[in-house]
């Protein structure tokens, strides 16, 4: 992977988007970095619906739809029925409000 380069790791439903990938192998897909782009602008330009989507990762930490991908970026997505244990309260912010939220997780 070149350092322009975004690495995406698919899970569950969404290693459909791999051709050929299965279950018990890693499914991983590279797509050129795109400066400024965020999170969710990827989600669209994978053609995929924030609902089609859980809890996803970059570089290890939970990401929100208007985080900015750095460049070398290593991500992990996870469909809408893999979501974090006990709703991961713990990375989501311990509790939920109402004010300034970017994903409603208890829809």
């Amino acid at each position: 992977m070149s350092a322009d380069s975004l690495e995406i790791h698919l899970y569950g439903r969404l290693r459909k988007l791999v051709k050929g990938s299965r279950p018990d192998e890693d499914t991983v897909r590279t797509l050129e970095y795109v400066e400024n782009e965020t999170f969710e602008g990827l989600i669209d330009r994978l053609e995929l619906e924030q609902s089609d989507i859980g809890d996803c990762f970059l570089n290890g930490t939970l990401v929100k739809p208007k985080n900015v991908i750095p460049k070398g970026a290593r991500l992990g997505l996870f469909p809408f029925n893999m979501v974090l244990l006990c709703g991961g309260q713990h990375l989501k912010g311990h509790g939920y409000t109402r004010e300034d939220v970017d994903i409603d997780y208890y829809r």
